[in-house]
């Protein structure tokens, strides 16, 4: 269990860079992603919360023995093996250690370096080991601060996989920082999207996707297409006709439509394609409607599309939401 309230900390005299008032609670083996701009407050949080900064107000609770990681620790020129069993904390006899070293290795595929020495390893086999020697003890509580940001995007995903396996098998508390969207959603139970010290959502992945709370948000999600739109009785007046309105709001509020939720119609709006760019598994298109950048994404394989071109779209409602100003 993991527990701060009302937690404040601040570097200046501006109280610009820090927290502000943070309250989060986060139950016995959930994954908690901690995501935000730079500056946002996530390594101060974590610091707050593993005891290497002490709050200038509020509290916090942590139970259960914690492990960071990286931790800033220097390597010794050591066999692996070695090295992991005289980091073994725990009241076994020393062939358990052994037997513990080896789980391990076997769990994040290291077997065959159990033999090297160190600094023989790849950078990805030595995140493995030095990993390995935080989980060897088997804390309740694992921080991780963006871990894996140098390694190349196959060996990261290969060892986050095999990490969060190893956690859910384990029951272990995670918070961790990172900046990638995608990891986050695929591996996290919820996620705290930071902002100048305060979370603007804590959510659920699909809550967040399908629902984000404010423009800054819907933003760091990924959503691009945003068009103002006017309260008129209880509809949304936008440039494709009336949106039912689903809650109380002021007047103005911006209509969000997925990159995806776009439709071809004669009765669309038109727009002029400035720019097309191949992406994972689709084509990215941008276009041009009243100087604003609107954005369209299809399969690797749509309808023949020429920058230049000009097409008609209208949004498939069903898929877009409203966010109030």
């Amino acid at each position: 269990m993991i527990e701060s309230n009302n937690l404040h900390f601040q570097f200046d005299k501006r109280g610009i860079a820090g927290l502000h008032g943070v309250t989060l609670s986060i139950d016995e083996g959930e994954i908690f992603g901690v995501m935000g701009p730079n500056g946002s407050g996530k390594t101060t949080l974590l610091k707050l919360l593993s005891g290497g900064l002490l709050p200038q107000a509020g509290t916090s609770r942590v139970s259960g023995e914690v492990a960071l990681f990286p931790s800033t620790e220097t390597l010794v020129t050591s066999n692996v093996q070695k090295y992991l069993i005289s980091s073994i904390t725990l009241d076994i006899d020393e062939e358990k250690k052994i037997q513990l070293a080896r789980d391990l290795a076997d769990t994040f595929e290291f077997t065959f370096q159990l033999r090297q020495n160190l600094n023989e390893l790849s950078s990805g086999q030595k995140q493995k080991v030095l990993l390995s020697k935080e989980l060897i003890n088997k804390p309740s509580i694992l921080f991780l601060d963006e871990p894996f940001t140098h390694l190349d995007p196959f060996t990261r995903k290969d060892i986050l996989s095999s990490l969060f396996e190893y956690i859910k098998h384990q029951n272990i508390t995670v918070i961790w920082i990172t900046h990638d969207l995608s990891e986050a959603f695929k591996f996290s139970d919820r996620i705290g999207v930071l902002n100048f010290g305060k979370f603007e959502q804590v959510a659920s992945p699909i809550e967040l996707v399908k629902s984000p709370k404010n423009l800054f948000v819907a933003q760091f999600v990924g959503y691009r297409n945003f068009f103002p739109v006017k309260r008129s009785n209880n509809s949304w007046i936008s440039p494709w006709g009336e949106v039912p309105m689903e809650f109380e709001a002021k007047e103005d509020a911006l209509l969000i439509v997925p990159d995806n939720a776009w439709s071809f119609s004669q009765d669309g709006v038109e727009m002029k394609i400035n720019k097309i760019s191949a992406e994972k598994q689709k084509m990215e298109y941008q276009l041009l409607f009243n100087d604003q950048k609107v954005f369209l994404t299809l399969g690797p394989k749509p309808q023949l599309l020429k920058v230049g071109e000009s097409i008609k779209l209208s949004p498939n409602l069903s898929e877009c939401f409203v966010i109030s100003l």
